[in-house]
């Protein structure tokens, strides 16, 4: 099992993982899918964050979501691949980009369903 997943972190702390690649597998590896829940839907840095396994659909498409997010009244916020995609595009836009960069673009990919450019 990945060693990032099922903690709880600062959204800019995640962001950070994400772009050092640190949550993924060089080669495709299920146990390295997850998706992002939290309580806030404001996106900031310092929004509280929980790591874990993708939200479960059922044949009969219900939804099981994970018991922590469930005891914390956290909601699905995004999937690994929306905040890798805006990261490894605001990067390959811009080196230099900072975390709160990052922050503000995957805020606005949230809001818009599309990329800021850099």
């Amino acid at each position: 099992m990945p060693n990032f997943k099922n903690k709880t972190y600062r959204l800019s702390e995640f962001i950070e993982i994400v772009k050092n690649k640190q949550e993924r597998s060089e080669q495709y590896n299920p146990l390295y899918n997850y998706a992002i829940y939290a309580v806030e839907a404001e996106v900031t840095g310092d929004l509280e964050i929980y790591v874990g396994d993708p939200v479960e659909v059922t044949d009969s498409d219900e939804e099981i979501y994970l018991e922590y997010a469930l005891t914390h009244d956290m909601w699905y916020f995004c999937s690994d691949e929306n905040i890798q995609d805006v990261v490894d595009l605001a990067l390959s836009q811009r080196a230099d980009i900072s975390i709160k960069q990052l922050v503000e673009a995957l805020g606005y990919y949230l809001e818009h369903d599309d990329f800021m450019d850099f």
